[in-house]
């Protein structure tokens, strides 16, 4: 494989991982990269699944539109993330619509080219299980969360799982930064943006996060995992 800088970078994500040389070459050559500005949708919910995505700069955001009509924000998607797997490996339309929340250049296949390297390449198949198999527990979770815990539980589970999906360390600790909003972590949560800053002005008093402009500083995340159970 070329190591350009470009190439190993683009090659970084789950999909890659473990690959010999020959099946991370046809993974990438068969790629097609794309760029995104921020606010480009790269599919909308409903949509039959034509393309594969990986992230390779930048972030999407997933969200949902409910029966009720009201959205929910499910996920943010970084650097190495798989866009779209579940749905182009079950063949069934996509159950959220993502959106560029941040300029993204993407890799991108078409859904007989991945589904024809999965089958040449047993690794591919082997990573896009173990990608689809991550998602379908984080969603497991979710629902077992919105159930079982409390708004200050889940909301902490929720910091944390943005602190290690799009967290930027820093010496006061882990930013979650803009595009990821107060109201993003509302809808995440399952409760309203005035709940989810009222919790967050009480754990500030406590030391255990500090809030600044359009950012939540994580300081204390071992205290987060104790809330969050």
């Amino acid at each position: 494989m070329n190591q350009s800088p470009q190439r190993m970078r683009a090659a970084a994500g789950v999909l890659f991982s473990d690959l010999d040389r020959e099946a991370a070459d046809a993974l990438l050559d068969a790629a097609t990269h794309r760029q995104i500005a921020e606010g480009m949708a790269l599919f909308h919910q409903g949509d039959v699944p034509s393309q594969l995505f990986q992230v390779v700069t930048g972030l999407v955001k997933l969200s949902r539109v409910g029966t009720n009509g009201e959205q929910t924000t499910l996920r943010f998607m970084g650097p190495g993330e798989l866009v779209g797997c579940v749905a182009i490996f079950q063949q069934f339309p996509f159950p959220a619509t993502a959106i560029a929340s941040k300029p993204c250049s993407l890799l991108c296949w078409s859904a007989a080219q991945i589904l024809e390297l999965i089958h040449r390449y047993p690794a591919v198949a082997s990573n896009a299980l173990k990608s689809v198999g991550g998602r379908a527990q984080e969603m497991i979770e979710r629902v077992t969360d919105l159930s079982a815990k409390g708004v200050e539980a889940r909301l902490a589970g929720v910091l944390l799982r943005l602190a290690s999906q799009v967290g930027r360390t820093s010496p006061k600790g882990v930013e979650i930064r803009h595009p990821v909003t107060r109201n993003d972590m509302a809808e995440m949560t399952g409760v309203t943006y005035f709940t989810v800053s009222r919790v967050l002005s009480a754990w500030q008093k406590q030391e255990i996060v500090r809030l600044g402009r359009e950012r939540v500083i994580v300081v204390e995340p071992h205290r987060l995992a104790q809330i969050a159970g």
